[in-house]
C-alpha cells in the first residue's frame, strides 16, 4: 500500500510540473504566473476485523497431518490481549478418549493458530449429538468452546478406520510387491495387492482402488478390480496394471501420501455391511520396489 501511494503521489507531482507554466518564457522573461504546488493523495488504512471478544476453534487436516496420523484444532483469539495456553483438551463422541494438544505457543490477540492432536481410535457406532469441543487453560482462565468441522476430519476418520477394523477381522489387505511388464517408457507396472484371509466369518468385494498423485491406472481412471475375499477362503493376489501420473524426479522425492491408496470396497452382512474406504500405504520395501519401477519408465 505505502508502494502505490508513494508511486501515485509521484505520477500527480509530475503531471502537475508538465502542465504548469514555465518559470521564464521563450524570450528569457521571468513569467509572472507561478507554478502550482502538486497534490498527494492519502488514502484512509485499511479497517480492521472487530474482536469476536472470545475464543473459537475449528479442525483442520493437511496432507502430512494425515500422512503422520493426526489433525489440528485452529483456535482464533478474539480477546483484546495475548493469551499463553497451558493445556488445550479436545473432546469428541466419536473418539474414545479426549486427546490433548501439541506444540503450545502464544495466541496474540486477533491472530490464531493451529495445535496437533494425534488421531485416536475411534468409538465404532458412535453418534456425535453435540458439537465437538475444546477446552484452552492459559494463565487463571480456562475455557470451552465448541469446535467446527466444516470438513468432517474426525468424521472420516472413524467411518474409515472403523472399516478398516471390521475389514480386517475378516481379511489383512497389503502391498505386496511390484513387477514391471516390459521395458522403458513402455513398461507397465504390476502392484500386488494380496488379501491373507483370518479364517472368521465374513466377505468383503474390493471394487476399485484410486490412483495417487504418483501412479494411476494404466487402464483408466482407477483400478477395476472386483474381487470378493472370504474370511474362511484362501489368499488372494490381486494384479494391478499401473504406471506413473507423471515422470517428475522432484514430485517422486516429495509427493506425501504417493504410495497411499485409497482401496474401496463393499462389505457383506453385519452391521457395517455396504461400501466402505479405506487407506492402504505400501511398505518402505514395496515403496522402492514401486519407484525402481517408476524409473525405469522416466529414465531416473
Amino acid at each position: 500500500m505505502r508502494r502505490y501511494v508513494a508511486g501515485l503521489a509521484l505520477v500527480l507531482s509530475l503531471v502537475a510540473c508538465s502542465s504548469a507554466p514555465s518559470s521564464s518564457s521563450a524570450s528569457g522573461e521571468p513569467s509572472g504566473t507561478p507554478s502550482t504546488p502538486a497534490k498527494t493523495l492519502t488514502l484512509p488504512p485499511p479497517s480492521e476485523k472487530p474482536l469476536s471478544g472470545t475464543l473459537e476453534a475449528e479442525l483442520q487436516q493437511s496432507s502430512r497431518d494425515v500422512a503422520l496420523g493426526r489433525f489440528q484444532v485452529w483456535i482464533t483469539n478474539g480477546l483484546d490481549r495475548e493469551i499463553r495456553p497451558k493445556r488445550i483438551v479436545y473432546t469428541d463422541a466419536l473418539l474414545s478418549r479426549p486427546e490433548r494438544g501439541g506444540r503450545l505457543r502464544a495466541i496474540p490477540s486477533g491472530s490464531y493458530r493451529g495445535f496437533t492432536l494425534d488421531l485416536v481410535e475411534p468409538r465404532c457406532g458412535a453418534e456425535r449429538s453435540e458439537p465437538a469441543t475444546v477446552t484452552v487453560d492459559y494463565g487463571s482462565d480456562e475455557v470451552t468452546v465448541p469446535v467446527e468441522d466444516e470438513t468432517h476430519v474426525t468424521g472420516r476418520w472413524a467411518a474409515e478406520r472403523c472399516a478398516e477394523l471390521v475389514i480386517d477381522r475378516i481379511a489383512t489387505l497389503e502391498w505386496t510387491g511390484v513387477g514391471i511388464q516390459g521395458s522403458g517408457e513402455d513398461a507397465v507396472g504390476l502392484f500386488e495387492l494380496t488379501a491373507t484371509p483370518t479364517g472368521r466369518a465374513g466377505s468383503f468385494t474390493v471394487d476399485t482402488v484410486t490412483g495417487t498423485p504418483l501412479y494411476t491406472s494404466a487402464e483408466g481412471d482407477a483400478f477395476e478390480v472386483h474381487q470378493e475375499v472370504a474370511g474362511n477362503g484362501r489368499p488372494v493376489t490381486m494384479e494391478l496394471r499401473a504406471q506413473p501420473a507423471r515422470c517428475d524426479i522432484h514430485a517422486f522425492g516429495s509427493a506425501t501420501g504417493g504410495t497411499t491408496f485409497f482401496v474401496n470396497v463393499t462389505i457383506a452382512g453385519g452391521p457395517h455391511q455396504g461400501p466402505a474406504q479405506i487407506r492402504l500405504a505400501m511398505s518402505p520395501h514395496v515403496t522402492n520396489e514401486a519407484f525402481a519401477y517408476a524409473g525405469e519408465v522416466c529414465g531416473f
